[in-house]
């Protein structure tokens, strides 16, 4: 069991639910604060690579390296995540700024009731009082998933190798 807890899937896993945890808080604070469906993306992609070259460098990947090799790391690192942040942006672009409708459409998110439970809920109610802010927020959650899979293998084999 303790071998199963110190295996670096494991180790991956739980720091990707963290970074993700930590993503999600700045995008959707930040989507709450901004009303463009973009520049939240970009906030959270910014601050969300740096919290996971830390946490991947010194945490998962635990490799001792001079410090000059860091530096190729964190080049490394950094296309590899914008790569991803480039999926965020273009499926964001996508699936909730040029083809919202469609996407509501599809899922009948217009059909749900948002007044009542849970999206009664105050705090439930401030993020998602509309379909097409429950849309955004379906997709936020896709992205996440699809970025911790990618974000894995680019890891594991190109950048921490």
């Amino acid at each position: 069991m303790f071998n199963l807890l110190k295996s670096e899937k494991i180790i991956y896993l739980f720091w990707g639910i963290i970074t993700t945890i930590f993503y999600l808080v700045v995008r959707f604070i930040s989507m709450y604060f901004i009303n463009d469906p973009l520049f939240p993306v970009y906030i959270a992609q910014f601050t969300t690579i740096i919290f996971a070259f830390y946490v991947n460098k010194y945490f998962v990947f635990q490799k001792n390296i001079q410090a000059r090799n860091i530096l190729v790391q964190f080049f490394r690192f950094v296309l590899g995540r914008l790569f991803v942040a480039l999926l965020d942006v273009v499926i964001t672009y996508l699936f909730i700024k040029k083809y919202n409708d469609f996407i509501v459409n599809i899922l009948f998110l217009d059909h749900i009731n948002y007044s009542s439970f849970p999206f009664s809920i105050t705090v439930v109610h401030d993020f998602i009082p509309n379909a097409y802010a429950f849309n955004s927020i379906i997709v936020v959650l896709f992205i996440q998933v699809l970025a911790v899979v990618l974000n894995y293998i680019l890891s594991k084999w190109f950048i921490f190798d």
